[in-house]
């Protein structure tokens, strides 16, 4: 009788202590996490931020830091529309869903059945690819191949996917996870075959207007400093906006923070939207199921990640014994973070006007604080790694100027760099004299990719193109047996944009 009181007084203990920090979480004060964001703000000098979480159908928090323009200084506020790059993809793949439940098309159908001219480079590719692959990033293409197509460039969505066709799959179909921002401009193309509707128009037409997304666009053309618009920074500084329209599908819708959180929201109500479907719990089952395999870690120790995988427009892994559903974008002078935890009826957006490690570290801080109800003091440790990475780019800077060759000279008379080169994938680039300089244009992006050439050492020149964001080079030339120029190549170290495998071959006159 006594053990059977004292266990009935233990779990009555546990019951009560479980419902007191359970009323605890729902009420958790949000005034603490909002001075460690602003004190990380400020130790990042980020222009500006804006935070948003929503926790069991209700906006819980909802804050702005700093500018929309450094220059203006005009504060953001949670009506300002922020550019989310990649965000962008996780919409493309919800579009596809509409369709499947409408019967119009499936996720195993194969792509040139629904977009005939769908085309790259491995023909046995190009008959298989199904919309589910266009999606899941297995294309056998590496990471990022094909952007340089689309960034700065005029060229438009169709002109993107059939240059990409020219450019050789590095690794077998399916083979390994290859991020590919050119499969979702295809995925925009099928939607437009199959809907008979553009992208913009059906992303729009299904899911902007009827969430009331009212700060949502898919094109930045024709933002203004008027405007309540986050201008992109670079160090702090504000850029010029580049246009992504070419993107689409892949990357180019523009949001506010209380507008991503409705989407939040619909991913959490699994597609449900008021008393509306947008689509179907069982599509939403597609888009959240594993696809493509990630490097996880080890997982060995407690908390540590032990799978994760992309879906159909999401990273997913787990974390504390819940499953993290989320995607980040990031462009020159935007950053983005959208996450939501079913388990916990938890969303958050992050959206930011500069590339920072402030962005990655917040995502962590809010995820623990919302799961732990505790600061972890992520910040700080980022903001080691951006000092750490500033002191390796200069110490990568001395180390290239250590090994120029110096008192060198070129092989030719500077006239004989100049001509028309092309690269077959890429396009054409001319270099010709400008006040005596040699100069280099890349026709497609000769906005963003102009650059005089400075000699470096014998037949390699540096260039530091117009885009603020890219890194300076090289280019280095070829000289054929007869002594002529036969073209060229670049070095451009950087994550982003591959222009190490650009080939660019002079043209006959």
């Amino acid at each position: 009788m006594v053990k059977f009181y004292l266990r009935s007084s233990l779990i009555l203990m546990i019951f009560v202590f479980s419902f007191l920090t359970l009323n605890a979480q729902d009420k958790q004060d949000y005034t603490i996490l909002d001075r460690y964001i602003k004190k990380a703000v400020k130790n990042f000098e980020m222009p500006g931020l804006a935070i948003g979480i929503i926790k069991n159908n209700e906006v819980v928090f909802l804050e702005a830091y700093g500018y929309r323009n450094t220059e203006t200084k005009k504060k953001v506020n949670e009506n300002t529309i922020f550019g989310i790059a990649s965000c962008s993809k996780a919409f493309t793949a919800a579009c596809v869903a509409i369709l499947v439940d409408e019967g119009k098309l499936n996720w195993d159908d194969k792509v040139i059945d629904h977009y005939p001219g769908f085309k790259v480079y491995d023909p046995y590719i190009t008959r298989e690819m199904t919309i589910r692959d266009l999606l899941c990033h297995c294309s056998g293409y590496q990471t990022f191949d094909g952007d340089l197509l689309w960034y700065g460039t005029d060229y438009n969505r169709a002109e993107v996917i059939e240059r990409l066709s020219k450019r050789e799959n590095p690794y077998s179909f399916r083979e390994k996870f290859g991020y590919s921002n050119v499969m979702y401009t295809a995925a925009g193309e099928v939607i437009e075959h199959v809907s008979g509707l553009s992208w913009d128009e059906f992303v729009n037409e299904r899911i902007i207007n009827p969430l009331e997304m009212n700060r949502t666009v898919t094109t930045n053309a024709g933002f203004n400093k008027v405007m309540n618009v986050a201008w992109p920074h670079l160090d702090g500084e504000p850029l010029e906006f580049l246009n992504y329209d070419n993107s689409g599908p892949a990357a180019s819708i523009n949001t506010s923070v209380s507008d991503l959180l409705k989407w939040a929201q619909l991913m959490l109500n699994k597609g449900q939207w008021n008393d509306s479907s947008i689509f179907s719990a069982k599509q939403y089952y597609q888009l959240v199921s594993p696809q493509t395999m990630l490097n996880a870690g080890n997982a060995e120790k407690v908390g540590g990640t032990h799978f994760s995988v992309y879906g159909l427009g999401w990273f997913m892994k787990d974390h504390k014994g819940r499953k993290i559903i989320q995607h980040g974008g990031g462009l020159p002078g935007f950053h983005s973070k959208v996450v939501f935890i079913p388990e916990d009826s938890l969303g958050y957006v992050i959206l930011a006007n500069e590339l920072s490690l402030l962005v990655p570290a917040l995502d962590k801080e809010i995820l623990d604080y919302l799961l732990n109800d505790s600061i972890t003091g992520y910040a700080s440790k980022y903001l080691e790694y951006k000092i750490k990475q500033k002191e390796n780019e200069e110490a990568k800077l001395e180390q290239i100027e250590e090994e120029r060759i110096k008192e060198t000279k070129p092989s030719l008379s500077i006239e004989q760099y100049t001509g028309i080169f092309e690269d077959e994938m890429y396009g054409l680039a001319e270099i010709k004299l400008v006040d005596d300089k040699l100069t280099l244009t890349l026709l497609p992006a000769k906005k963003l990719f102009t650059s005089t050439l400075a000699h470096w050492h014998y037949d390699t020149f540096r260039v530091k193109l117009n885009d603020p964001f890219l890194p300076a080079g090289f280019v280095t030339f070829q000289i054929g047996e007869d002594g002529s120029i036969e073209g060229f190549k670049i070095n451009i170290e950087n994550p982003d944009f591959h222009f190490y495998k650009l080939e660019f071959i002079k043209k006959d006159e």
